[in-house]
This record gives C-alpha cells, sequence and structure tokens, in this order.
C-alpha cells in the first residue's frame, strides 16, 4: 500500500503540476482570483509533496510531516475557499473576499497556537480522532472544529448563491462550487484520516477537486448538474437492471445440469435470448421512469415552430403580433415571459442603432424604453452579422463579451430576460425575439435557442408587415392632423380676410370723416373770407375742428405706424425708472371727460405702496389707455371699471417678483372663441356695420388696433396679457377683465435705446 500510495501522489503531484503550467498559460481567461488559484495549486501540490516524507520525519521537536501537512490542507482550504466568495459574487467580491480571510487566518492563527499548547500532535496517525479526543489535544481538535466552521461557511455562501442566483446558468455554477466545495473537504478529511487506504482516495479526491476549481474558472458554462444527475441516475438503474439479469442467468447458468455437448449449448442459447428479450422491457422501463424527468421542459422543435408559424401568420397589426407571438412562446417555449424589441437603424455617425422595446407580452410594464447597440460591438456582430441567438448567461460571463459597453449591458439586465433570437428580413435585422428564464429554471441548451431563431425567423415577414400597416397608419393619423389643421388655419385666414376686409371699411370711414371735416372747414372759410365775414370767432371755432380733423388722422395713422413696427420686431423702447401708480393715473386722466359724459364709475386700488419698475413710460401709458378705452367702449352707460395692482412674488427659483394688473369692466364681455383672437391686428368681434365715430361712445370702434398695440408693449417689457370673459351677451353684460403682468425689471433681451443727451 505504501507503494501504491506513493505512486498516486506522485502521479498528482505531476498532474498538478501540468495544471499549474496551464493555468499560468490560459490566466488571461481566467474569470476571477488568479492569485487565489494559484495559491490552491500550490498548496495542494505541496501537500502531496509532503507524503513523500518518511511519517516519523520531525522538522522541529514535536512538529513533523504531520502539522506541515495539516497546516498545509488549511491553507489549502482558505485560498480555495477566496476563490469560491469570488466567483459566486456578482457584486465586486472585495468584501467577501476580506471577510472570508479574516475568518481563515482566525483559523490558521488558532491552529497555530493549539500547536503550541499540544503535548503532542496526533493527527492523521491511526485512530487520532479517539485520541486527541480522549487526550484533549488542542491541535487536532481545532483542526478537525475550524475545518467543519470554515467548510459549513463556505457551503452557506454556495446556497446563498444558488438561492438568489437570477439565471439557471448562475444556479447551475454555484451548484457546481458546492459539490466541488464538499470534494475538497472530504478530500482533505480523507487526507487526515491516518489510513492509507483513505488517505489514497483522499488523495485522488483532493485532485479532482482541485481540478474542478481549475475548469470552473477557465470555463464561464460548467456542465449542466442537473441534467448529469438525472443521467447517471438512469444509467444507474439501466446498469443495475442489467446486472441483476446477468447475475440470474449466471445463477441459472450454475445451477444447469448438462455441462457439456450440444445440449449445453443450445441451452446457454437459449438462456442468452431470454436475457436479451428481457432486457428489451427493462431498457423501457427504465426510460419511461426517466424520460418525464429528463424531458421535462424539453421542446419538440416540429410542434413549437408549425404552432407558432400558424398562429403568427395571421396577425396583421403590431399590436397583435406582439400578443399572439408571446403568447405563444411562453406556451411553446415553456417561459415565463417573452417580448418582443424593434430594431431602427439611424444610420447616424455613431454607428449605432435603438432598441425600442414594445410594451405588451413580459415587457408590460416598461413604456418608452430605449436602448442603443453600437454596430460594432459583439452584441450586433451575433445578432445581425452572425444572425444567431444568445444569452444573457453569455453577456454576463462570456469573455467574448467583456469589451461590452456599459450601458450596453444596463440596457439587457434591465429586460430580465434569459435569451435573445434577431429577426432577420432581407438580411437586415429588424427585431429580437425575447425569452423570459423556463417554468422549471432550466438554462436554454443549444436546442432551445435553435427553436428559439427559427420563430424569430418565422416573425420577420409578420413583423415587416405589422410595421407597414402600423406605419401606413400612422401617416394616414398625420395625414388627418394635418388636414385638421390645414382646415383650422383655412379658417383663421377667412377670419383674417374678413378682418382685413373690415379694416378696410373702417379705416377708409376713419379717414374719409376727418378729411371731410378738414375740407368742408376749409371750404366754408375760403368762402367767407371771401365774402370777407370771416371773423376771429369763427376763426378760431373752425381752427379748433381742424385741429381735432388732424389729430384724429394722426392717431390713426400713428396706430398704424405701431402695428408695423411690432410686425418687425423694430419697436424700440426707452426704460428708466417708475412706478405703476404714476402710469395708470397719466393713462386714465385724459379719460376723465369720456367717463363722466358716459356716467362710468372707474376705481383703482393696490397701486400704492407698489415697488418702482424699469419701462418705457410712454409706451406703458399707451398700453394701459388703450385697454381701458377698449373697457369704455364696451361698457353700457352706468357700468363700472375697476383697475386691481398687486405685488406678486415669484413662484420657482429663477422666477422673479412681478406686477399683476386686472382692469375688469361690466360690459358686454367677450366670446371665449374670440378671447386670443382680439389682440390680432385689425380683429373686431362685431360687425363693423355697428362702427360709430365716436371714440368713447358706446360700441364704439375704431380700425381694430389698440389692443394690438397694446400686447406689443407690454411683451416687450417681459410682460404678458391676456383676457378672461364668462362670454358675450348683450342683455346680461357679463363683462370682462384684462390681466396684464409686468415683471419689475426687463428682460435683457429687450429692445432698448440709448438714453438721449442728459437723460438718465
Amino acid at each position: 500500500m505504501d507503494s501504491l500510495l506513493g505512486a498516486v501522489t506522485l502521479a498528482s503531484i505531476g498532474i498538478q503540476a501540468l495544471l499549474l503550467l496551464y493555468v499560468q498559460v490560459r490566466r488571461q481567461r481566467l474569470r476571477t482570483g488568479y492569485p487565489w488559484l494559484l495559491s490552491t495549486l500550490l498548496l495542494s501540490l505541496l501537500a502531496a509533496l509532503t507524503f513523500l516524507l518518511p511519517p516519523d520525519v520531525q522538522i522541529t521537536g514535536k512538529y513533523g510531516r504531520n502539522f506541515a501537512l495539516t497546516l498545509a490542507l488549511a491553507a489549502l482550504v482558505i485560498a480555495f475557499g477566496a476563490v469560491v466568495v469570488s466567483d459566486t459574487q456578482r457584486q465586486p467580491a472585495t468584501g467577501g473576499r476580506r471577510a472570508w480571510l479574516l475568518l481563515g487566518l482566525l483559523w490558521l492563527g488558532g491552529l497555530i497556537a493549539a500547536g503550541l499548547l499540544s503535548p503532542t500532535i496526533s493527527i492523521a496517525e491511526g485512530e487520532w480522532l479517539v485520541a486527541a479526543v480522549n487526550a484533549r489535544e488542542p491541535f487536532s481538535l481545532m483542526a478537525l472544529g475550524g475545518l467543519g466552521v470554515v467548510g459549513a461557511v463556505l457551503l452557506g455562501i454556495c446556497l446563498y448563491a444558488f438561492y438568489i442566483a437570477p439565471l439557471p446558468e448562475i444556479a447551475n455554477r454555484a451548484l457546481f462550487w458546492i459539490i466541488n466545495t464538499a470534494v475538497i473537504v472530504v478530500g482533505v478529511i480523507l487526507m487526515l484520516s491516518g489510513s492509507q487506504t483513505l488517505t489514497l482516495l483522499g488523495v485522488i479526491t483532493l485532485l479532482v477537486g482541485v481540478a474542478g476549481a481549475v475548469y470552473a474558472q477557465l470555463s464561464y458554462r460548467v456542465f449542466d448538474i442537473r441534467n448529469g444527475v438525472n443521467l447517471s441516475l438512469r444509467t444507474a438503474l439501466v446498469v443495475t437492471m442489467t446486472a441483476l439479469l446477468l447475475f440470474g442467468a449466471l445463477q441459472a447458468v450454475s445451477r444447469l445440469p448438462v455441462r457439456s455437448g450440444m445440449e449445453a449449448n443450445v441451452l446457454l442459447a437459449l438462456l442468452a435470448l431470454a436475457v436479451a428479450l428481457l432486457y428489451v422491457p427493462v431498457r423501457q422501463l427504465a426510460d419511461a421512469v426517466f424520460r418525464p424527468i429528463i424531458q421535462r421542459g424539453q421542446v419538440n422543435p416540429t410542434i413549437a415552430t408549425r404552432r407558432y408559424s400558424q398562429r403568427v401568420s395571421g396577425a396583421v397589426e403590431l399590436d397583435q403580433l406582439i400578443r399572439v407571438a408571446t403568447e405563444t412562446l411562453n406556451e411553446s417555449l415553456r417561459v415565463r415571459r417573452s417580448g418582443l424589441i424593434l430594431v431602427n437603424d439611424t444610420g447616424g455617425e455613431n454607428g449605432q442603432i435603438e432598441l425600442m422595446v414594445m410594451p405588451g407580452g413580459g415587457f408590460a410594464d416598461f413604456k418608452n424604453i430605449r436602448g442603443y447597440v453600437a454596430k460594432a460591438g459583439p452584441v450586433y456582430r451575433q445578432l445581425a452579422v452572425k444572425q444567431s441567438p444568445l444569452t444573457q448567461f453569455d453577456l454576463e460571463f462570456s469573455p467574448d463579451y467583456k469589451t461590452l459597453a456599459e450601458p450596453e449591458r444596463q440596457f439587457f439586465n434591465s429586460l430580465r430576460m434569459s435569451a435573445y433570437a434577431p429577426v432577420i428580413v432581407e438580411n437586415s435585422l429588424i427585431g429580437i425575439l425575447a425569452c423570459g428564464p423556463k417554468i422549471n429554471d432550466a438554462p436554454f441548451y443549444p436546442r432551445d435557442l435553435e427553436v428559439l431563431a427559427t420563430m424569430a425567423n418565422q416573425t420577420g415577414v409578420g413583423l415587416r408587415n405589422a410595421r407597414l400597416v402600423a406605419d401606413l397608419r400612422h401617416l394616414n393619423r398625420s395625414m388627418e392632423a394635418l388636414n385638421k389643421g390645414l382646415e383650422e388655419a383655412n379658417q383663421q385666414m377667412e377670419k383674417l380676410d374678413s378682418v382685413k376686409t373690415e379694416f378696410v371699411t373702417i379705416a377708409s370711414h376713419e379717414l374719409r370723416t376727418p378729411l371731410a371735416q378738414i375740407r368742408g372747414y376749409t371750404d366754408i372759410m375760403d368762402q367767407l373770407n371771401s365774402a370777407g365775414m370771416l371773423n376771429q370767432d369763427q376763426i378760431g371755432s373752425m381752427v379748433g375742428n381742424l385741429r381735432k380733423a388732424s389729430e384724429r388722422m394722426e392717431e390713426l395713422i400713428t396706430a398704424m405706424l405701431d402695428v408695423s413696427q411690432l410686425d418687425v420686431n423694430a419697436m424700440d423702447l426707452r426704460f428708466s425708472q417708475t412706478t405703476p401708480e404714476a402710469i395708470i393715473r397719466m393713462a386714465i386722466e385724459p379719460l376723465t371727460d369720456a367717463i363722466k359724459q358716459r356716467k362710468l364709475t372707474l376705481s383703482a386700488r393696490g397701486l400704492r405702496g407698489l415697488p418702482t419698475i424699469e419701462a418705457d413710460m410712454q409706451r406703458l401709458v399707451q398700453a394701459f389707455r388703450n385697454i381701458v378705452v377698449n373697457a369704455i367702449k364696451f361698457t353700457p352707460d352706468g357700468g363700472r371699471i375697476e383697475i386691481n395692482a398687486s405685488l406678486q412674488p415669484a413662484e420657482k427659483p429663477g422666477e422673479k417678483d412681478h406686477i399683476l394688473i386686472a382692469i375688469t369692466d361690466t360690459g358686454v364681455g367677450i366670446a371665449r372663441e374670440n378671447l386670443e383672437l382680439i389682440f390680432q391686428k385689425f380683429y373686431r368681434a362685431y360687425d363693423p356695420g355697428l362702427h360709430s365715430t365716436g371714440t368713447y361712445k358706446f360700441m364704439g370702434a375704431g380700425p381694430g388696433l389698440g389692443l394690438t398695440i397694446a400686447k406689443g408693449v407690454i411683451e416687450g417689457h417681459g410682460g404678458k396679457i391676456w383676457a378672461e370673459s364668462p362670454g358675450h351677451n348683450m342683455e346680461s353684460c357679463p363683462g370682462s377683465t384684462f390681466f396684464v403682468e409686468l415683471p419689475l425689471v426687463p428682460p435683457a433681451n429687450a429692445r432698448r435705446v440709448l438714453p438721449m443727451e442728459g437723460e438718465k
């Protein structure tokens, strides 16, 4: 046995040396924890080398081969645990690995301290466990107890990783580490058993565990343990049944009375035939027992693709296609959810394609989720160039996707899907079919991805047609919206054309009246002068009337010039410090006689105490006078006009305080559809046939420019003006209110002129 143990140990050392060399060569493909994997191999190699020493060798005093072997194996378990912790934690494993190493160092420190306190070291020698318990040997008890603690902690870490694993492949990897950890711990226990037979098994077991760690670190996708267990059980059952049949046949042969000759050969042939005939139903029985277990979750490609093609081919609209495709995918592939992602190739210079998640199916909670994939990246190369499916596990763990941009990785992580297949039409990627995890939490095998890819190809024509239908409907809706907008614009143009016609009528009347007055008075003056009957009183009276007519013409021409300046944004303002009270007072002073003649009541409140503002006083006086004149014209005799002002503090950060002035009348009101139109030039809300040349008469009308000028002046100060009214009624007179907001300081982009010489 000593020679066999030595041979196995030498073979183990050679294999581990080859593993060490292989890891050095392939270190670039290691997943995580290269220093700890290297330490695991070196410590395992060191533990194997200790068996080449004589059993009774003493390094110093009581510390011999067994002491060194125990420390080497303890350090091996700690280094191996660091590899496992680094691999099972999806987030950076620095914190978890530090905690694990701290626990390991405490164990190693305890072992060294126990070795100093122990009178003898009996571990790995014969019945050492019984002797250690009876003698209460600290070193042996610390070694065994510490191994149990760190082994349980490491298994707990792996079980927790298995429990929280978001993907079946990650859970399978955690399960692999559970088995590998158990193998390592069992191997350590066997090597410390003290029995040559068990030590021999321990060397082999430890070699298997270390090789498993190297395999897991060099391969991101380990073999499917669940399928392996199922196949192993099936094979074990078949082997057991076959062995029982052969055992029965051998027993029957041993009891045959005929020992030789033709008769014996015939009996053996018949017996062999009976065994063969019995083997067939036995094998079928084994298959019947394990087929439901092995094929659970597997997909019949023919049935799945035929059902999918039949259902998808009848979908015309995009929403219907998404619903039918996801429902059929969920049923055929037995997945929890599925969805569709549309691909838009924008053709931009940045070389990206847009991925638009379509709500519905597995993306029911997603709204307006978009991502971008680089054409030079590995995802686009896999889906569009190779036209092959990929899995979420590949995106997260495959070395081929290490260069994947972080925004792309986060986008796919947020989808909570497990597999993606490209939808290709005419060699162009137009969509992606996505599937969530399977109901039985099994991974996506190559045959599943092939079925998914086939279904994605069948989706191509339907998706293209559905997108064309959706585009056509969107185009129709856009055309309807444009037609509606055009119709509204035509109606607006008709109104404006009517307004211009009315303006021509009103303006001609407005101009003709003062011109007729001027011409009439000049003719009278000429005749009286020719007859020598002209005196000073007559001259003064007629000159006054001529002045009024010319002032009326000047007002009309000035208003037209002001409006023309507003049209080209050419109204310059001269700002200076003033108060809202002064502006309102100067605006209403010239209207006092008209208010008295019409028996109107005008009141102003809240003007005193308001802060000063920076404004063009002359222009604001003009604007407020136009608003008040408008109120006078459309308020019946005996009505009321109220002016209320207040300081409004800023409502949001970055805004400024402003003055709010409300001018309310008890007039005939304004129809709701005209609340915006009244500020347009030439617009009059009423029949121009009601026009009156009286400036302040009830329902008197002018050219329709006063409110337009007021709006332009107020907006030039950075303010706002709007009107509110319950509606228009000549009988009930619901009234209207004009609101004016003025900032304390005009905006920096307001049109200004330099102050004239002598002005401040």
